[in-house]
């Protein structure tokens, strides 16, 4: 498999299979009570791909299906077409910043999921709550801003992560796509 990425075409269409991928987790919508709108299932790809691959890939592609989906909701549901950018620079950056955590220390010879991307999982977790928070707190006041901090509870999402990087490592045999 790692042979496969290493080649430009193989890294092109990893980056692309992941960005429809994640654009259809983001898709994938639970309705929530107003003003929450609903949650979607991307958390997962974001924590997971932050797991497995290089932070500037992570950030690239949760950022690029994050622009997908939330235009396709801007369109179709009538968001703040602010939302995309928000959800492109918070979600990404959270990609990015788990994959960094993540690669503090050298990888093991492990095929499970260690404490360290656990813990830095649950460090996105917080950094997407306190992002969406700052973001709507400047554009649309303190009000507003206080609706997005259930945005924590996209914390459930991580054991599901936890269980795609576990699959991902023992079907493939590799710790880290990229």
């Amino acid at each position: 498999m790692e042979n496969r990425l290493k080649s430009s075409s193989g890294r092109i269409a990893f980056f692309a299979v992941m960005v429809a991928l994640t654009t259809l987790a983001n898709l994938i919508m639970v309705p929530m009570p107003q003003p929450l709108a609903e949650y979607d299932l991307s958390p997962v790809l974001t924590y997971s791909l932050g797991v497995l691959v290089d932070p500037v890939t992570a950030a690239l592609i949760v950022a690029m299906a994050m622009a997908l989906g939330t235009g396709y909701k801007v369109v179709t549901f009538g968001f703040p077409p602010v939302f995309i950018l928000g959800a492109m620079l918070v979600r990404g950056l959270e990609a990015c910043l788990i994959s960094i955590v993540v690669r503090l220390r050298k990888p093991g010879e492990t095929k499970t999921v260690t404490g360290l991307e656990v813990a830095a999982m649950a460090v996105g977790v917080v950094f997407e709550t306190l992002g969406f928070f700052a973001l709507d707190w400047y554009l649309f006041g303190w009000g507003v801003a206080l609706t997005v901090l259930p945005t924590i509870v996209d914390a459930v999402f991580i054991p599901v992560a936890v269980g795609v990087v576990a699959a991902v490592r023992s079907r493939l045999g590799v710790k880290r796509l990229l």
